[in-house]
């Protein structure tokens, strides 16, 4: 899976600085984490965010 196209698992917003990969609402924490480590595979530097009501992963950030 490219995690830098869109899913239905995740939204990609880039600006210039970064990369935020975020989880939909609605989709299962499984598929998203992933894409986590897809991301961290990759971008050993990236940052996460654990979502506190699921304790799973709900964003990635790579910094450019």
């Amino acid at each position: 899976m490219n995690y830098m196209k869109e899913s239905a698992y995740h939204h990609v917003e880039e600006s210039q600085s970064m990369v935020t990969i975020t989880r939909k609402k609605g989709s299962r924490c499984e598929h998203f984490n992933q894409i986590v480590d897809e991301v961290l595979h990759e971008h050993m530097d990236a940052k996460t965010h654990i979502d506190s009501d699921s304790g799973g992963y709900d964003k990635v950030i790579i910094l450019k």
